[in-house]
Parts: C-alpha cells; structure tokens; sequence
C-alpha cells in the first residue's frame, strides 16, 4: 500500500516522534523498515527527516544531532547525548505560540512543540503584544520581587548613548498604558527609580539579597507629575484624545480641532522622540528654547540618517 505524502506538519511531527524514538533506542538504532512501518512513513520521507533532524543544534554548546545510516539502520551519533533541552526566552516564545497559530498546524503536533520549547510560566495564552510591552525578563523579575533578589540589569535610557548597567533591588512591577515598568531601588543611586521592561537589555541575578529601603508609594503618574519640568503642546484634537503618556496633566480642546496638551516630562530625548514621531502634528506652544532644541535634534537626526 502506497504511504502517502507527508504534509510539513507531519513532517515536523513525525520529526520529533523519532528522534525521541532514537534516542530511546541508543547505540542499536533502528532499522529504516521499522521506522517507516511505526510512523507511517515511506523512505523518501524518512530521508527528508533525517535531514531536519540532524540540522538541529544546541546553540549555547554547540552540541549538533546527527543521524547517521549504518546499512539498513539509523542511529543517532556524535554529539546528541550532549544537546540540552532547548527552552525559549519569554519573547521568542511568544512569536512561536503566535506563529503556531496562525500556520493552522494541527493542534496535537502543536501542543507537543508548545510543551518542548515554551517556558512553562508562560503558559500557552502569552500574546506577542504581552511580550513586547513586558520585554524578556519579565518572569524573572517576578520571581527576584518575591524571592527577594539583589539585581544587575545592562538598561538603556534615552538619554543615555549606551547601555549602563545598574544595581538594583526590584520592589514592583506596574503598568501604565500600553506599557510596563520596573519600580526598582538603583544601589549607586541611592534612589528609587523605574525602568520601562522593554528597555531592559540583560538580567543577572546576584547571588545578594535586597536590602530594606524607604520607598516612594506615588504612582508614575504622579511622579512625573511632581516632575520639574512641563511643556504646552499642541496637536490634533483626535490624536489628544488617542495619547497615552504618563504625564499628561491637563487636556483642553479650542473648538476648532486642535487641543492643548500639559505635559510632564522628566527626559528631553523621550518628549523630542514623541513630537518628532509625530510627523510635525505637534507643535511646542510655550517654550522657545525648548522649541529650538527641538529642531536641533531633528536636524542631528536627518543628518545621521
């Protein structure tokens, strides 16, 4: 009886049904025939298999699987033994579930794919848009808040030109808007700070516990709005209305389609970003200085570009 052609799907299935075959078989291997005859498969697709089997790797050890054929057998060699369980971070097993679902693999084979690869904290409803707002270390963190563990995190601001390590003792995580942040006690700083997820750029975890500090209970908002510096701004009503900054104090529609935003800021870079993003909907009502500096940076910008 003819086997018939194996979809990708399958192919990928019946990938990790014999590896897993091989490896329980260990040195003896089996034999072509009896690997066909127990999933399924003709010798065509057997050797497309062996194929996407021995083009896996561990990429932190370099280990590679390699499948080799002795006569009529298959027996996994070289490295396999060395090849540890590959486990995604956070954000890249995010893009895999979303993936997943949206190629319509059958949903036994993607359970099983979901159940290798994907960390078990993230269960299997983590969205990419979670992850993108959350950035990778956002279970880590977590579990440094509850376990009480000293921090280094490589974190760069905007107005920092490189990314800066920092010492800190995670306190919480909190959201505002579209975005989530790290309330955290910076050690060299001796201060409290926050530090948007996505922005973090590494994780260690220190082998020190957190130290008892005398935190700030002010939500972001009103931290920046206890902030030194504000600004008018001037933009479309409709775009007003769509807005979701932390610091926005006060929005005031003129009746003509336009509105005054009062906004607190406490990075020049992070506001000139925003207007620059903008596209020139929004203008500086208040501040000419600050207007010029604008304009410097755009133009600092359009030349690096």
């Amino acid at each position: 009886m003819a086997v018939r052609k194996l979809t990708s799907e399958q192919r990928l299935s019946r990938s990790i049904d014999i590896m897993e075959a091989l490896y329980a078989a260990g040195e003896a291997g089996m034999t072509r025939d009896e690997i066909c005859s127990r999933f399924d498969i003709s010798g065509a697709s057997l050797d497309e298999i062996i194929g996407i089997i021995s083009t896996l790797a561990d990429r932190e050890s370099g280990a590679r699987i390699i499948c080799e054929c002795r006569d009529e057998r298959v027996v996994l060699i070289g490295d396999a033994g060395r090849v540890l369980p590959l486990r995604l971070s956070a954000a890249e097993g995010a893009v895999l579930n979303h993936e997943l679902e949206s190629l319509g693999i059958e949903e036994c084979a993607a359970a099983r794919i979901r159940r290798a690869l994907l960390p078990a904290e993230l269960g299997y409803n983590q969205r990419v848009d979670d992850t993108v707002a959350r950035g990778s270390y956002w279970q880590q963190l977590c579990c440094a808040i509850q376990d009480g563990v000293r921090c280094l995190v490589t974190y760069r601001s905007l107005d920092d030109q490189h990314p800066r390590r920092r010492l800190i003792d995670p306190l919480k995580i909190t959201t505002n808007g579209d975005q989530t942040y790290l309330i955290a006690w910076d050690v060299e700083a001796d201060g409290q700070r926050s530090y948007r997820m996505d922005k973090i750029e590494e994780l260690l975890l220190t082998e020190d516990s957190v130290v008892r500090h005398t935190t700030e209970t002010t939500s972001l908002h009103d931290s920046l709005a206890q902030a030194s510096q504000s600004v008018k701004l001037l933009m479309p009503l409709d775009m007003a209305e769509r807005v979701r900054w932390a610091g926005i104090r006060s929005i005031k529609a003129d009746g003509e389609g336009t509105a005054s935003v009062t906004v607190c800021y406490s990075s020049e870079n992070w506001l000139f970003s925003q207007i620059i993003a903008a596209g020139g909907a929004i203008r500086i009502a208040d501040d000419p200085a600050l207007s010029k500096r604008l304009c410097d940076a755009a133009e600092a910008l359009a030349f690096r570009s």
